[in-house]
């Protein structure tokens, strides 16, 4: 590819980039996101289908054997933008927090390259436009329910990275994200006045001693399994007099192994049982996985990382995290891995973390993203 070429690709990305920031939708409902994607498409002369579920954008190019997929996330957070950038979100309360107005435009650009250069593709490459990366109902685990990684041979996805120098692209080896497992606890307890507490049930205090106990235990079952086991909600009762009849508690759980998982889930299911007849109210679990874990295939690794090099670029090893990404669904069907490019300008004030609501990009960093994702895609397919 050369500079002109880049350069115009990347032009077009930042332009695709500030229409898709300026106005966020979130989860599934990108009505607004979906009709623009197409409408890119459309203008690049690609027929796309929308039948892997709601707000799913699939396109496939060139002819061969072997099929490589790239992915691209679509949905924005619920947040209000604190920027006072020039094209901030104008939908209130909804904001692209995580990039993922980048990570389609970097896409889109993709798709405009191979589409000029379709008869020069020694394979069949899918682009995945997806939406409700975010939410715990994923879009990724709907899609692939609905076939999309039937014939793929592997995958690619990338996303951008404050904590990476503007040109920096990062990768590592095996596991990458962790799983993901939403909790959520109800306590049912029965109202009495707040003088005779004797007289009912208190939810709130189930969910306390709750709380205490399923932090040891989980520690406990770890050992030496890396893990977050944060409670971020915690909702109980109406006014000051009253006892609480319900307790609602929401925990964010994160993991590698799935043995140890399942420990964890037995594990809080009986507990939360002993604290309600303990206290003589009732309870309910809801314990699901949201997304598995991303774990990048070496293979995957090594041929991108030999693209790459091709194209004058170089991968820096970075670090396992503890976050989560539903990209790890599609890795249930092939191998694959997800790669960072850096985002991070402090001069233009490019630094602050992902899901804030002053998180900016410097988007210079598409460049190499979109260098990437086409270098890949021709080494794999040789």
């Amino acid at each position: 590819m050369t500079k002109e070429v880049l350069d115009d690709l990347h032009a077009y990305a930042v332009r695709v980039r500030r229409v898709l920031h300026e106005h966020p939708e979130v989860g599934f409902d990108l009505e607004n996101t979906c009709a623009y994607v197409k409408g890119e498409l459309d203008g690049m002369g690609i027929p796309y289908t929308e039948k892997y579920g709601k707000c799913s954008i699939v396109c496939e190019l060139g002819k061969g054997e072997r099929t490589v997929a790239l992915r691209a996330d679509m949905d924005a957070l619920p947040i209000c933008e604190k920027t006072d950038l020039p094209f901030a979100s104008k939908n209130e309360g909804k904001m692209h927090a995580c990039g993922h107005d980048a990570h389609t435009a970097v896409l889109l650009a993709v798709a405009r390259y191979l589409k000029e250069n379709e008869d020069l593709l020694p394979c069949r490459v899918r682009l995945i436009f997806q939406p409700s990366e975010e939410c715990s109902e994923s879009g990724a685990k709907m899609m692939v329910e609905n076939g999309v990684m039937d014939d793929v041979d592997s995958i690619l996805a990338a996303h951008c990275d404050n904590t990476l120098t503007v040109g920096e692209i990062g990768a590592v080896c095996g596991d990458y994200m962790a799983a993901c497992a939403p909790i959520s606890l109800h306590f049912y307890g029965r109202t009495s006045h707040a003088t005779a507490p004797e007289a009912g049930v208190d939810a709130i205090a189930m969910a306390h001693l709750a709380y205490t106990r399923l932090r040891d235990e989980v520690r406990e079952l770890a050992g030496d399994h890396p893990y977050i086991w944060s409670v971020g909600r915690f909702v109980g009762g109406h006014t000051h007099n009253v006892i609480a009849d319900q307790c609602d508690m929401d925990i964010s759980f994160r993991f590698y192994d799935g043995t140890f998982a399942e420990a964890v889930e037995r594990s809080t299911r009986r507990i939360v049982s002993e604290i309600a007849e303990q206290f003589g109210g009732s309870a309910d679990v809801e314990f699901h996985v949201s997304t598995g874990a991303v774990h990048n295939d070496t293979e995957t690794v090594t041929s991108f990382t030999h693209a790459l090099s091709h194209a004058g670029l170089s991968v820096k090893e970075i670090s396992r995290q503890m976050t989560s990404e539903d990209f790890g669904w599609y890795l249930t069907k092939a191998r694959g891995m997800l790669f960072r490019f850096g985002t991070r300008n402090e001069a233009r004030g490019c630094t602050d973390a992902l899901h804030t609501n002053t998180f900016t990009i410097d988007e210079e960093g598409m460049k190499n993203a979109i260098l990437a994702f086409t270098s890949y895609v021709f080494y794999e397919c040789e």
